[in-house]
This record gives structure tokens, C-alpha cells and sequence, in this order.
């Protein structure tokens, strides 16, 4: 059960200090952790394999934070 203190807080931040948090969150988590159906695993497996079949089609998840930042309030 997560701490109501916690949620609190939580929500008394912005919208971009909360996508900050959640990303500092995700973090902690190793993908060893995350469980994976092996219908995901074959989508995860596909879009790797177009992701290099096809490197210019891709953007770095840095200029991906920074598009959707720049559309945040």
C-alpha cells in the first residue's frame, strides 16, 4: 500500500514535476522486473527488428522528452 502522505505530495506537484517523477520512478525498475507476455515480447521483437532495419525512421527518446515537454502548460 503506497503511503497517503506520499499521494499527497505527490499531487501538489506540477504536471511536469509529476511526468518528471514518474520517469524518475520507472528508473528504479529493471526491466528483469517488468513481466512480459510472450504476444509482447514477439511486438517488442518485431519493432526492434524494424527499429534497425529502418534507423532513420527513429527519434532518441531525448528529443522525444523534449518535443512533449515543450507541449506541457
Amino acid at each position: 500500500m503506497i503511503d497517503t502522505n506520499l499521494i499527497s505530495k505527490v499531487k501538489e506537484l506540477s504536471l511536469a514535476e509529476r511526468l518528471e517523477f514518474i520517469e524518475a520512478v520507472w528508473e528504479t525498475i529493471g526491466t528483469e522486473e517488468v513481466p512480459v507476455t510472450a504476444a509482447e515480447q514477439s511486438l517488442l521483437d518485431a519493432r526492434i527488428a524494424d527499429a534497425e532495419a529502418n534507423p532513420v525512421d527513429e527519434s532518441p527518446w531525448s528529443d522525444v522528452r523534449e518535443r512533449l515537454k515543450r507541449q506541457l502548460p
